[in-house]
């Protein structure tokens, strides 16, 4: 077949209703089929990978950079970060200065207490005015604010801060969940999805395929060409493979070359070629030596 015949033959098979029905009528419910195979078997990942598999893996993390396109530098507005993190930062150094020994914590005298206070009412201040300036500014109000508390304090509330962050994980959890699922914290990231899909149309389709290969190529294709000589000679894996091809016999049980040829639209393309084939396949017949005695044989008769 001719390069340009088959890319006919290709287009005329996809469009939009087409491919739209192959997902739902077969790749969908293939996919249900196996995920609920997989699912009463138990199989962990290790066991569709090869012996060494996890050295492979950690090549491929290890050696695999970060997107360097222009478009990856563009993703993210940090302002948007800013504005959906602060108002939970906010709150977290809030919750940590009332536990300090001179706020909440008890402990130490009315000039620590006043200078505690300072340092609670600056730092909120600043992370509250400060969801879009530098977080430089604010790590500079806190230290100024720290510098008037004496070393003793400092080493109070550096003990304070190392006890605070062994408890403090699970409530911040919480407190970015309640955010993410705020209206506002919801309207930030459509504004950070809407922005995301803007700057990825705009990439340049070179610029994401080399990031797309920007993990190291011997360490994949390794993995890749282990992974599928372990799996083929796997009885599981055969079992689903056929499974499948069943599934699509049965759904089509009784079809004849026309109807499968019509599912896709391109029974006319098939027939043409067909013809073409078939008098490519005559002409060199007729060139044979073996046709010329038949046929010489037949007129003797």
């Amino acid at each position: 077949m001719a390069p340009q015949r088959a890319i006919d033959l290709v287009v005329a098979a996809i469009d939009d209703e087409k491919v739209e029905r192959a997902l739902t009528t077969v790749a969908r419910p293939a996919m249900d089929r196996q995920r609920a195979a997989l699912a009463a078997k138990g199989d962990t990942l290790g066991a569709y990978l090869p012996e060494g598999a996890s050295v492979l893996l950690d090549d491929i993390a290890a050696g695999t950079r970060p997107p360097r396109g222009e478009w990856a530098q563009k993703l993210v507005d940090p302002a948007h970060v800013r504005e959906l993190l602060a108002p939970v930062l906010q709150d977290t150094l809030l919750a940590f200065a009332r536990k300090l020994p001179m706020v909440g914590g008890g402990g130490g005298g009315a000039t620590e207490s006043g200078g505690a206070s300072k340092l609670l009412g600056g730092l909120a201040r600043g992370l509250a005015q400060g969801a879009g300036e530098r977080a430089a500014k604010i790590a500079d109000l806190g230290r100024g604010v720290l510098g008037g508390l004496g070393a003793e304090m400092e080493k109070r509330i550096g003990t304070a801060a190392k006890d605070f962050s062994q408890s403090a994980f699970e409530p911040l959890r919480g407190a970015f969940e309640e955010r993410l699922a705020s209206e506002e914290g919801r309207a930030i990231l459509t504004k950070m999805r809407r922005r995301a899909i803007d700057v990825l149309l705009d990439a340049k389709v070179s610029e994401l395929l080399d990031d797309l290969d920007a993990a190291p190529r011997a360490p994949v294709d390794r993995l890749i060409a282990r992974t599928v000589a372990h799996d083929v000679a796997r009885p599981e894996v055969q079992a689903l493979l056929r499974a499948e091809v069943e599934a699509f016999l049965a759904a089509r049980e009784g079809w004849t070359v026309r109807q499968l040829l019509d599912e896709w639209g391109v029974t006319a393309q098939a027939v043409d070629e067909a013809k073409r084939f078939g008098e490519t396949v005559a002409r060199a017949a007729v060139k044979e030596e073996a046709f010329g005695e038949w046929l010489r044989a037949l007129i003797a008769e």
